[in-house]
């Protein structure tokens, strides 16, 4: 198979056969110690860090939520013959992912109520998803796909892929303090460059069965498709791409978060020789992340194409499909079987997935804590007229013992898909490991979960960091 056309196909099963998330370090939510990376939560956060300083020398954190990808004949112990597979059911398919890659952040305190922190991220989200289907394993043809969806009343999905570089300006600052607690707000200027753009839709399409004989054929009576990706890759065509050529076309835009965050001292066990920021009974913080969208230049060759030609059936498809070399040779084709074809526009908006966070850390003593998170997204995936991403959180409940050097987790979550995740993490020393789904390890699993790990630096020492001797006044 061509290499093109092969992308074309999968592709294609991807979108009606198989149905083809950042803020996910589950274990510092709310976390005195989680220092610069706090801002990922609440731009609140960092003037209540323990820490005067601290350096994120990198991060990376990668969660999935499907209903439609497994392996096959997996065990921890053998993976030999293990296989993807994809599920033979009636039912609508999504996979939704998405990674975060802190390359670099820094968080210092000016003094005991200001603070900054910088940071250079990568991000990434991925949204697939179809109405109700039959899907199978073996399916390797449009004739095949068509005769098993004969009964579906019509097909239809979409594929939304947004990827950017993003610069954070941060500030937090203490607004008011009283002996029994006091109000910090914080706020983050997110500076992106949008890099990888990309969409599809398909909506309507329906079809007829054609029987002659011992022949079945199947003929196209409607669809709309529209599809688009950002022009920075038509830069790649050339046999020797450089970094410039890919960045061509690429634009900057801006975002804002911003957050407040409560704390509820100890009255009741004060110690003035105690940093303040771990002298807490409750601590709440309330958020709003990642207003902004990224705009991508249009490639020429995007399109959108409605009103099927007559006699388009399976085998002409199919034939057609065949001779596709390229992108632009894909629309070409496309401009065949529909007779109405036309631009997408100049450019293409996809939103980032703002959201509210409820955050509530409960210090229960002796190092232990308990954090409630709830996110709540502004936006859906399934509109059909604007391109939108979300986050996969929805409410994490996370029981963790913590010091300044090592910690233990115990996140549970129910994400907006409807699974519970039972996951766990590990801090030891300047390292922090975490997996979200402990269903991975399973026997035969469904590829939901993910994981993170964090490797920063920061004082170490308990005398300057628990007491007040590092406190910056």
């Amino acid at each position: 198979m061509k290499p093109v056309r092969g992308i074309i196909l999968w592709l294609l099963f991807i979108l009606f056969s198989y149905s083809a998330k950042a803020q996910s370090y589950h274990a510092i939510n709310g976390s005195p110690f989680a220092g610069s990376a706090g801002i990922r939560n609440n731009p609140a956060s960092p003037v209540n860090s323990v820490y005067r300083w601290d350096l994120n020398l990198f991060s990376l954190q990668v969660t999935q939520s499907t209903n439609t990808l497994a392996l096959g004949n997996f065990s921890l112990s053998s993976q030999d013959s293990t296989f993807l597979q994809f599920g033979n059911k009636y039912s609508s398919r999504f996979i939704h992912t998405n990674a975060d890659v802190d390359l670099l952040q820094f968080h210092y305190k000016l003094s005991d109520t200001k603070a900054l922190a910088v940071g250079l991220r990568a991000r990434t989200y991925n949204h697939i998803k179809t109405q109700p289907l039959w899907s199978s394993d073996n399916v390797y043809s449009f004739n095949e796909f068509f005769k098993m969806n004969r009964t579906t009343p019509y097909l239809e999905g979409f594929a939304i892929h947004t990827g950017w570089l993003e610069g954070n300006l941060n500030y937090s600052q203490v607004l008011s303090e009283t002996p029994s607690g006091k109000l910090s707000g914080g706020i983050t200027l997110q500076i992106m460059r949008g890099l990888s753009g990309g969409f599809g839709k398909v909506r309507r399409f329906t079809y007829q069965e054609l029987t002659k004989g011992t022949d079945t054929a199947y003929k196209l009576t409607n669809a709309y498709a529209i599809y688009g990706y950002s022009a920075n890759y038509d830069n790649t065509t050339s046999n020797n791409p450089t970094i410039k050529d890919f960045l061509r076309n690429t634009s900057t835009h801006l975002g804002l978060s911003f957050g407040v965050e409560y704390l509820v001292y100890d009255t009741e066990n004060d110690d003035p020789d105690i940093n303040k920021n771990l002298n807490y009974t409750w601590k709440i913080g309330a958020s709003i992340m990642d207003l902004g969208s990224n705009a991508y230049k249009a490639s020429t060759y995007s399109g959108e194409f409605s009103n099927v030609n007559p006699n388009i059936t399976d085998t002409v498809i199919a034939v057609k499909m065949r001779g596709v070399q390229s992108i632009n040779g894909l629309h070409d084709t496309l401009a065949t079987i529909f007779s109405t074809a036309s631009s997408i526009g100049e450019n293409f908006i996809i939103s980032n997935p703002t959201r509210l966070v409820i955050n509530v850390d409960r210090k229960l003593g002796n190092n232990f804590y308990v954090n409630a998170d709830l996110s709540l997204n502004f936006y859906s995936t399934s509109s059909y007229n604007k391109l939108r991403t979300r986050e996969l959180n929805l409410l994490t409940i996370t029981p963790r013992w913590e010091t300044l050097a090592w910690g233990a987790y115990l996140p549970i979550q129910y994400n907006t898909q409807g699974q519970l995740w039972i996951g766990a993490a590990v801090k030891l020393g300047p390292l922090l490991l975490g997996i979200h789904n402990f269903g991975l390890l399973k026997k035969d699993p469904s590829l939901n979960g993910g994981g993170y790990l964090m490797l920063s630096i920061h004082p170490f020492s308990k005398k300057k960091v628990v007491s007040r001797l590092d406190c910056p006044q």
